[in-house]
Order: structure tokens, then C-alpha cells, then sequence
């Protein structure tokens, strides 16, 4: 992709270079994107850029050809949602480049809640949880609408999960069912993303924009205590599908390539 068509992706909560956001940066800017990487800490940040531009150097790119930002974007924060807004509509082309547009935009910051969190604490974690998933996902959509709205590609990707589906969640086993907080806000953010799907495009002009959910598996990371099946590689796999669609593709879906959706690692759309 050359620097004069270079498409921009900004990921939240991806400064954590052993998790899926760094990562799902690390593969978009391997296919030529311009990543903005984005989490709370400023100095965190500025090493996990580095070592995003080291990664792709010593794997082949030129530092000319690499194009790695940051920016400070803390999720559950007003104030810092609408200072990163601020600097992604400014006009020194420090963050979007010389095409001031954002091409995609990839919710993927999020907090974990206890699994076995019932009773009196399930109402304050089901409050907390959300706030980190549907609502602030939300809060940056609408923020970003000046940003996106000269896009030609448009995509959104909102990182949620299978276990999100009411209709996966009614075959589980009782044993399986602990994690009630999580699930049902990763529910409520594909209500968000199939709302999202079918009132945006026309809220910004853009009628070819994609937004959709991502299920990436039960895969191996900090956020699991690394529990999980799956590789980072195989996780991240539908963060790039999602955010590289063409424009027949899919939109107001959840979409996940595992099992026991995918057989074949195909990617496929997971009942809601």
C-alpha cells in the first residue's frame, strides 16, 4: 500500500504487546496500514510503538515504509475520549496522516469481571462492565463521526465474543455459565453493533460502512490468565477480516473462524 493511498486504523487498548490489540496492529501495518495505537499511559505507549516499529523492521519493512502513531485514549474516560478526538480532527496531520481521515476504527479496549460475580455485585460489575464494552464503544462512534465521515472504506470493528449470543448461551452447560457479567455485556455490544450497522451510514453520509462484532475465540492471553485454546495469530485473524472488508461484505454481524462455529477456520457469521 502506498503512502499516498495508506489507510489509517486506530485500535484502542492496544499498547500491551503480548495482546490482541498490538497484535491486530501489528498484522494491519504488515498489509501497509498507518496504526494508531492507543491506551492510558503515555510512556507505555511510546515503547509499545517502538517496539511495533522494531518488529516490522527486523521482519522485512523499511522505516520509511512504516507509519506508527500513539495516542492516550482511556475508554471509561469523557475527558480523554474527547482529548484524543481533538487531536485526531487536528490539522497537523500528527496522528491521521496527509489524508486526515480514520479508515478504521477497532474497539477492542475492555475490562474483565469476576466470573463467579453473583448476587449484589453482579448489578455494580454488570454497571462496570458495560461501561467498558457498549457504552464507551458507543461514546468513541459518535465522537469519531467527524473523523469518519469523509471515509471511502469505512469499517468499525467492536471486539466482543461468542459467548455474547443468546443463542449459544442457551446450549451451555450449567458449569459453563459462570461468567453471567461478561457474557451478557458482550450481548448488549452486538445489540450496539447491529444498531450501530443499520443507523450510521446514513447518520454520516457513508452508505457502504461496515460495523461489526468480532469473536476472536477463547484465546490465550493476559486478560484469561492464559487459559485459553487459541493462539494470538488465530485471534487476531478476524480483527484484520473485519477491518479489510470489501464492500460487499458483511454488515451488523457478529463473526467469529472457531470452532464450534467454523470447522474449517472459514470465517462465519455466529447467531446473535
Amino acid at each position: 500500500m502506498s503512502a499516498a493511498i495508506r489507510k489509517t486504523v486506530l485500535i484502542t487498548g492496544s499498547s500491551d504487546p503480548e495482546a490482541m490489540g498490538w497484535n491486530a496492529g501489528l498484522a494491519l501495518a504488515k498489509q501497509g496500514y498507518r496504526v494508531i495505537l492507543s491506551g492510558r499511559k503515555s510512556d507505555v505507549l511510546q515503547a509499545s510503538k517502538a517496539e511495533l516499529v522494531q518488529r516490522l523492521v527486523a521482519e522485512g519493512q523499511s522505516e520509511a515504509e512504516v507509519d506508527v502513531r500513539s495516542v492516550v485514549l482511556d475508554v471509561a474516560d469523557p475527558a480523554s475520549i474527547s482529548e484524543a478526538v481533538n487531536q485526531l480532527g487536528g490539522s497537523d496531520e500528527l496522528l491521521l496522516g496527509p489524508d486526515g481521515v480514520l479508515d478504521v476504527l477497532v474497539n477492542n479496549a475492555g475490562i474483565s469481571a469476576p466470573p463467579n460475580r453473583t448476587g449484589k455485585g453482579a448489578s455494580t460489575m454488570f454497571i462496570q462492565t458495560p461501561e467498558a464494552t457498549f457504552e464507551d464503544v458507543t461514546t468513541v462512534m459518535a465522537t469519531n463521526v467527524a473523523a469518519v465521515v469523509e471515509l471511502t472504506t469505512p469499517r468499525i470493528v467492536n471486539v466482543s465474543s461468542a459467548r455474547g449470543s443468546i443463542e449459544f448461551a442457551s446450549g451451555l452447560e450449567p458449569a459453563r455459565t459462570g461468567s453471567i457479567v461478561y457474557n451478557a455485556s458482550k450481548t448488549a455490544l452486538n445489540m450496539v453493533t447491529m444498531m450501530q450497522a443499520k443507523n450510521l451510514p446514513a447518520h454520516i453520509g457513508r452508505p457502504n460502512l461496515k460495523v461489526n462484532s468480532a469473536s476472536p475465540g477463547h484465546v490465550a492471553t493476559a486478560f484469561n490468565n492464559k487459559t485459553g485454546t487459541r493462539t494470538l495469530e488465530e485471534g487476531i485473524a478476524v480483527y484484520v477480516h473485519l477491518a479489510t472488508l470489501p464492500d460487499d461484505g458483511p454488515t451488523g454481524h457478529l463473526i467469529g473462524n472457531h470452532p464450534p462455529f467454523s470447522k474449517d477456520a472459514s470465517f462465519v457469521q455466529i447467531p446473535f
